[in-house]
């Protein structure tokens, strides 16, 4: 696995390369945007798993080096800060982080948080129904580009919101408890009184909504347990083939 730490204390790029608990993976470290910037804004990125950026760097904030990477990349990032209250940590998982680690961290606590969002990435892409194109009412949804398409426009989702359909897809219609999304969208469990999951929810139902008529009532709440999709899975020439959909 190699990492990409981008993060200007040079003592966290030390203490990663001698303690990081799998001696097989690299790290590579920056320590400003701009000596990321030949990494980020080219084909070099690809060769990474996972990417590693804190909050505060000297020439660039965190949230502006999230927003570079995204447009070039579904990369697993996970952000790391000693700051940042719990709304400022959602509004980052929203717009593309994939985990939000507050410092001091243990190293195997974010190895193991790293390598379950590696795993994550790689078994999605792996499962053939993750490639295949549903119709969400009248929205279609593409695994692969991350689009939802309606009649006339169409929107791109955060790598987390993705994160979410897919789960729900996998799980061909039947429910998937929130503990269960929490691990698919941000590779950590469930915390007491979080409201993320709830958030997401939202703006895919409103992505949903925006571009059909019912394309957001399919997105089903099932209380005390999660949630659950119906859709039609696209096969061939848009012949759909029923999944996850409502019993007669």
């Amino acid at each position: 696995m190699r990492v990409l730490l981008i993060d200007d204390d040079p003592l966290i790029a030390k203490t990663l390369r001698l303690g990081w608990p799998d001696k097989a993976d690299t790290i590579e470290a920056c320590r400003t945007f701009e000596q990321a910037k030949p990494i980020i804004l080219s084909s070099r990125l690809k060769t990474f798993d996972c990417v590693i950026l804190d909050l505060h760097l000297p020439d660039a904030t965190g949230a502006e080096v999230l927003a570079e990477i995204r447009r070039n990349s579904d990369l697993p990032i996970v952000m790391l800060s000693g700051t940042g209250d719990a709304d400022f940590r959602a509004e980052l998982l929203i717009t593309g982080a994939d985990d939000y680690v507050m410092k001091p961290v243990g190293l195997r606590e974010l190895h193991a948080r790293v390598q379950k969002l590696v795993r994550r990435t790689s078994v999605a892409a792996s499962l053939p129904s993750a490639r295949s194109r549903v119709r969400i009412g009248d929205v279609t949804y593409d695994p692969l580009t991350r689009r939802l398409a309606g009649a006339d426009q169409s929107a791109e989702l955060t790598h987390a919101e993705a994160g979410l359909l897919d789960a729900m897809i996998l799980a061909s219609g039947e429910v998937v408890h929130r503990d269960d999304l929490y691990l698919r969208a941000f590779a950590r469990a469930y915390r007491d009184g979080e409201k993320v999951l709830e958030t997401y929810i939202g703006r895919l139902r409103q992505k949903l909504s925006d571009l059909g008529e019912d394309g957001g009532t399919r997105l089903l709440t099932v209380r005390g347990l999660g949630y659950r999709l119906v859709y039609d899975q696209i096969t061939g020439e848009d012949q759909p083939l029923a999944a996850g959909r409502d019993p007669e």
